[in-house]
């Protein structure tokens, strides 16, 4: 690890995992997008009482000594900017449905209760355009552990970008990216050989960038049978 020198502006490209990838099999970096993070700031050295006047509120964010860049996707731009309306009051969010508990960020799956669970998505403080989506998603989500639950959501593969969330070095291997439309989308539990296995879940309205996460409890440990109504003759 080491320390950007804070006295003079810096670009300090490294490429990730997906990018060494491209250029070793020969094809070329086109760069045409790129995201702004502001993770690692601490905004609370801003100081309107400086002796020196408000050209000098920001002074002590500004010399902040900045991290180099990871050459790990999976943990960078968890805080990315976006502009908004100037009569903006509040920043987006997320807000779950769906849980145990309303307001709650846990889902449980017990043996004998639905063998699918529908999660509702609700964007506030913000009216989407529904112009900006990836690959053709207003949202998209991570399922931290997918031999935990499934879902029937489509899949957009492995994390080999930046996706927000600060996974588990040994689940990033095995993470899952899949995008959806409208305000909800269905995960259903795998039956596993123990009680109580859990996996996080984070999902990000594409737009904002605003994100939340869930936590899912699956006791599952038993084949769910079909029960015939009548007797039938073999």
């Amino acid at each position: 690890m080491g320390y950007l020198d804070g006295t003079s502006i810096t670009v300090d490209a490294v490429l990730t995992k997906k990018g060494r990838e491209i250029l070793k099999n020969g094809g070329s970096l086109n760069i045409t997008n790129f995201t702004l993070s502001d993770t690692g700031v601490d905004y609370t050295l801003w100081n309107p009482d400086h002796p020196s006047g408000s050209a000098f509120y920001g002074e002590a964010i500004e010399n902040l000594p900045m991290l180099e860049a990871s050459v790990h996707a999976e943990y960078n731009l968890r805080n990315r900017l976006i502009s908004l309306n100037q009569n903006t009051v509040a920043v987006p969010a997320l807000v779950l449905g769906g849980m145990d508990t309303s307001g709650g960020t846990v889902k449980t799956f017990n043996e004998g209760d639905e063998n699918s669970g529908r999660i509702n998505i609700d964007l506030v403080g913000y009216s989407s355009t529904g112009n900006i989506t990836l690959n053709g998603y207003s949202y998209y989500f991570v399922i931290q552990d997918p031999s935990i639950i499934s879902t029937n959501a489509a899949s957009m593969g492995g994390l080999s970008g930046t996706s927000r969330q600060f996974l588990q070095e040994q689940d990033i291997p095995f993470a899952q990216q899949y995008g959806f439309n409208g305000n909800s989308f269905t995960i259903n539990p795998i039956q596993q050989d123990v009680a109580g296995k859990q996996t996080n879940v984070y999902v990000v309205n594409v737009e904002t960038g605003a994100y939340v996460s869930f936590n899912v409890v699956n006791n599952i440990t038993k084949n769910t049978r079909a029960i015939l109504s009548t007797v039938r003759s073999s």
